[in-house]
């Protein structure tokens, strides 16, 4: 029985192994380009790094600068210099007892001929202190482009889609003798 068993297993094993194979030489017929496992892990970190450099502004900006292409543009901002002025400008605005935390979530990459592109949802969080109330800044989704350089896997666009907060989310009517 057990070697009914292992047999099976390891024909199952086989055609899963079989499937994601084709899966992958589908995906680069489609997209044009192939990624490695550590490509896909490296633009992971390129993103998680994003939040802590934007809430951090570490190096006077230019650790969020670096995470881009010298030409790299985030909306309208394009390059190394407006980049990190960038990064400076927003640390002005967070000054004092709250600090915002961003929150990249879902992230989804996908091969290209020129690299990769992705995207993931974004929450940008104002946690208070002192018994003040913590709340949502902004939120929505990134869209990025990401270009392998001689220092790593970089952003080469970053494109904001904003998600309309202030909408509460629906909730269940409850009768008058639940509340």
């Amino acid at each position: 029985m057990k070697a009914k068993v292992s047999a099976a297993v390891v024909i199952a094993m086989l055609m899963i192994g079989a499937g994601v194979a084709s899966h992958a030489r589908a995906q680069q017929k489609v997209t044009g380009g192939t990624l490695t496992a550590a490509d896909y892990i490296e633009i992971q970190q390129l993103v998680a790094r994003y939040g802590y450099a934007v809430d951090t502004h570490a190096d006077n900006g230019y650790a969020y600068a670096d995470l881009f292409t010298p030409d790299g543009v985030f909306g309208k901002t394009k390059g190394r210099e407006a980049l990190a002025e960038l990064a400076r400008a927003t640390q002005k605005e967070r000054a004092g007892p709250s600090f915002t935390r961003h929150y990249l979530t879902n992230v989804i990459i996908y091969p290209t001929p020129e690299g990769a592109r992705g995207s993931q949802y974004l929450m940008a969080l104002d946690v208070s202190e002192g018994g003040n109330p913590s709340g949502i800044v902004h939120g929505g989704r990134y869209e990025d482009e990401y270009v392998k350089t001689p220092a790593g896997w970089r952003f080469k666009s970053r494109q904001l889609h904003p998600a309309k907060i202030g909408v509460p989310p629906p909730t269940a009517k409850l009768p008058p003798s639940s509340r």
